[in-house]
């Protein structure tokens, strides 16, 4: 059984969730393993979260003339859209169509393997793209979610619990949370979360490993 499906989407509402959980819901009848879309759908819905998110930013440096290299425009940029975010008006809907900023979701699925990409066509800077290495080689090494943050939370974008969230819930539906990758490619970031569902499978960052 093979199953692909593609999305494209700038802003995250209730119909796109309903979508997501049904097809996820679909996987887990094909794996028979309970909970599985629940858990599934938790971390893609969260990974799009954040996609969304980075576009938002963009369209509103864009939009109120913020630089998105200049660090001191950039942390003066940050402050306020972390400000602004939670009431963002419909106007940066626009704004992100103007930009052609927009989130991709790819779910590919058959009895190997299952693979999620999550992607968005701005590109992670330096400084953000060492921030959630270290977020998530830190969530690699905690037992649980409390001992991150406690430990390691800090203000920068969410504390990275949506990162820890992420590997945790990995983590408990049996999967090893090190196929869960976040990486730049040319001008887009993409997550990509791979769940073997067969013991011979090797996943593509094994696969790349042995190639060197």
């Amino acid at each position: 059984m093979a199953v692909k499906n593609h999305f494209e989407l700038s802003i995250l509402d209730s119909a796109f969730r309903t979508r997501l959980l049904e097809v996820f819901e679909e996987v887990e009848r094909g794996v028979g393993r309970e909970g599985l879309a629940f858990a599934l759908s938790t971390v893609i819905l969260e990974l799009i979260g954040n996609a969304v998110k980075a576009n938002q930013k963009r369209a509103f440096f864009v939009k109120n003339g913020y630089s998105l290299t200049e660090m001191s425009s950039y942390e003066e940029g940050l402050i306020a859209f972390k400000g602004e975010y939670a009431t963002l008006s419909r106007d940066y809907e626009e704004a992100l169509r103007e930009l052609d900023l927009k989130v991709c979701v790819d779910i590919d699925y058959d009895n190997d393997r299952l693979i999620t990409l999550v992607e968005n066509n701005t590109v992670l800077f330096p400084a953000e793209e060492t921030r959630i290495r270290q977020k998530l080689g830190t969530a690699m090494n905690s037992t649980e979610l409390a001992d991150f943050y406690a430990n390691y939370g800090d203000d920068t974008e969410g504390q990275g619990l949506g990162l820890a969230m992420i590997v945790f819930l990995i983590r408990e539906s049996g999967f090893n949370p090190s196929n869960f990758r976040v990486f730049r490619k040319e001008s887009r970031t993409i997550a990509r979360v791979e769940f073997p569902l067969n013991q011979n499978y090797i996943p593509i960052r094994e696969r790349h490993l042995h190639s060197l």
